[in-house]
């Protein structure tokens, strides 16, 4: 049970909504689980977390699970290929709208964004425009990213 709850919390930490029978295997490839540079990544889910920052480092992982809108992917500060990519081991950051953030990216009032941000760029620029508010939180995971289908 507690392997299934840490894998439970990493899918959660990328914004992944998969079955929960999916999560039994750690090895499970996720397609279209985050955005980074522009793209959409898979990653394959693990059971390896840390309880402190690790001693290399993390890319940041923003997560909008939480951010007050659904239907925008978590978005990644690095992928493969980038040279400071650290081969999927995360630092998540929450990520929250403001009222400003919620009229603009959901300005027919549903609650789903109507834009996604697919960048790490982007989600910049939208904190310098009080769209959003990035928390840090004490989350570390490691789940690597692999190339959409």
């Amino acid at each position: 049970m507690r392997f299934r709850g840490l894998v439970l919390i990493v899918a959660l930490a990328i914004g992944v909504a998969a079955p929960l029978n999916t999560l039994a295997d750690p090895a499970t490839r996720v397609e279209d689980a985050l955005w980074g540079d522009g793209v959409t990544w898979d990653t394959v889910l693990t059971d390896t977390s840390f309880t402190q920052p690790p001693s290399h480092s993390v890319d940041l992982l923003y997560n909008f699970g939480m951010s007050g809108l659904s239907g925008q992917r978590g978005v990644s500060s690095n992928v493969p290929g980038d040279r400071d990519y650290n081969g999927g081991r995360w630092w998540v950051q929450m990520v929250v709208f403001t009222d400003a953030g919620r009229l603009v990216h959901d300005p027919d009032g549903d609650g789903v964004v109507n834009f996604e941000l697919t960048s790490a760029d982007e989600v910049q620029t939208h904190v310098d425009l009080g769209h959003i508010v990035i928390y840090p939180t004490s989350t570390y995971f490691v789940c690597p990213l692999r190339r959409s289908r």
